[in-house]
């Protein structure tokens, strides 16, 4: 029991400190704007650092499958360590790289991480430790929005990057840390999951993956359109990581709310309505902190239940190599949308029009949500958590 929650504690951190390397570009848009770079670069370093997913996910499913959790995560960290040293350049294309190394990781240290919490974690622990895991994530992006800028503001854009550096090795170092475990023994074959679960898995890493790049995409062109309201860099930072705050305040109850799954879809549905409305609102409102909170809490109390799809759907023996699928279909949504809304944003002159572009893209997902939810009320879609978890 003290181990589970050890080793969760383990990968949360590690996913902050990821957190906080990928909205480094968001955090410190307004410096690299006066370096130079416009939106749609912008966008394009966003984006890098999941582009990588669509072509590794699945495989580090399998990854995960014959190397085990232990030994995938501490290779994914030292990925992102890799990254953050080539990010020491200040070189379109050292960044450009320094952001697909450590993207790598990252996504595959996600598929291992959230494999290792649904084989650990059953009933209502399951929620509360899939929130913890979660809301990681939103943890770091808050930290960089409020870290990073003055950091930057006094080292400069080299000592942000140093102490990305430096965060980064201290999760690698923080890992080893973990339990050893013996290697994976069930045959490839039977990790495959069927095709009305494949067809379901693959949904759900559509929906939350567009649910998450949305929010994403308020993170990194938010800090930009307050900027041109005329806010300093540090400021209009803090009132986007008010959403991040927020997110982890309700991130308890949204852990308690994805224990079952009828429920969670009426709960994904609704976050997905007020979330597009949300991020409509904000470009045409001043209320800036105000919508950010609003959009926080809508983050937190739906994060659980997102992170918590595809396990619905796939059996015990199914998860690495389903996480796999499901991890491809997600960051496959999480890599298009940054960019669009960059080149959106580009010809417009303004970053207001990346909130519209999200908005949209909220609404085009409520019917794959429809088609998520009819696949595994279906007879043929296994339980894929033990009783009081699904």
């Amino acid at each position: 029991m003290e181990s589970k929650w050890r080793i969760l504690a383990l990968l949360f951190t590690a996913r902050c400190v990821m957190g906080m390397q990928f909205e480094s570009v968001g955090a410190l848009g307004p410096l690299l704007r006066a370096e130079g770079l416009d939106y749609a670069q912008l966008g394009i370093l966003v984006g890098a650092y999941l582009a990588p997913s669509v072509l590794v996910a699945l495989p580090g499913g399998i990854v995960v499958q014959r190397l085990g959790e232990r030994t995938t995560l501490l290779l994914c960290a030292a990925l992102m360590f890799a990254g953050a040293l080539v990010d020491q350049s200040n070189e379109w294309n050292a960044r450009l790289l320094a952001r697909v190394i450590a993207g790598t990781g990252a996504v595959v240290f996600t598929i291992a991480g959230t494999k290792m919490i649904a084989d650990m974690f059953i009933g209502r622990q399951f929620g509360l430790a899939m929130a913890a895991l979660a809301g990681s994530w939103p943890c770091g992006i808050a930290l960089a929005l409020i870290a990073l800028p003055p950091i930057a503001d006094k080292f400069g854009l080299i000592g942000a990057s140093v102490a990305l550096v430096i965060l980064t090795l201290m999760a690698l170092i923080l890992l080893f840390a973990l339990p050893k475990q013996a290697r994976q023994g069930a045959p490839l074959s039977a990790a495959f999951p069927s095709g009305a679960v494949t067809a379901a898995v693959v949904l759900a890493g559509l929906v939350a993956g567009t649910a998450n790049a949305t929010f994403a995409n308020a993170f990194a062109f938010g800090p930009l359109l307050l900027t041109e309201r005329g806010y300093t860099a540090e400021i209009a930072a803090s009132h986007v990581s008010v959403a991040l705050w927020t997110t982890i305040a309700a991130i308890p109850i949204g852990g308690a709310l994805a224990i079952r799954r009828g429920s969670g879809i009426w709960i994904a549905a609704a976050s997905l309505l007020l979330a597009a409305v949300g991020m409509a609102a904000v470009p045409l409102s001043d209320h800036d902190v105000l919508i950010f909170a609003g959009l926080g809490l809508v983050a937190g109390l739906s994060g659980a239940t997102f992170a918590s799809l595809p396990t619905w759907a796939l059996p015990v023996q199914a998860r690495a190599v389903g996480m796999g699928i499901y991890f491809t279909a997600f960051y496959g949504s999480m890599l298009a949308l940054p960019p669009i809304a960059g080149v959106f944003a580009h010809r417009a002159g303004g970053a207001g029009i990346a909130f519209d572009v999200a908005a949209v893209a909220l609404f085009v997902t409520l019917p794959l949500l429809g088609g998520f939810a009819a696949l595994v009320s279906a007879p043929r879609s296994a339980p894929a958590v033990e009783e009081g978890a699904a």
